[in-house]
């Protein structure tokens, strides 16, 4: 049996470190230039970065690996944001499945 988990809006859940936020910084301008713009800064990894998938892929491999030295018989996947486990039988599967969640 093999299960897939798919990672919802993993970027979106990594943190950024504090004195890196301000290099993602933006504006927005107001209508017409009305009043001053409006600065924003993101404070998590944000999508179309150039090095973002590399920093989900770490970052989920970083966090997987205490249940792949716990378990090393089980074969567990990962590209970014998806992870594929496989195991011998259903009822080991949903075990390591509530594991790696």
């Amino acid at each position: 049996p093999i299960m897939r988990i798919d990672l919802k809006d993993c970027f979106f859940t990594i943190p950024l470190a504090a004195q890196d936020c301000i290099k993602f910084t933006f504006s927005i301008p107001s209508t017409n230039n009305q009043e001053p713009m409006q600065q924003f800064h993101w404070t998590v990894l944000l999508q179309g970065m150039k090095y973002s998938p590399t920093i989900c892929q770490m970052y989920v491999a970083k966090t997987l690996s205490p249940v792949r030295v716990k378990h090393p018989q089980v074969i567990i996947y990962h590209y970014m944001d998806d992870i594929l486990i496989t195991e011998v039988s259903e009822s080991q599967l949903h075990f390591m499945v509530r594991e790696v969640i």
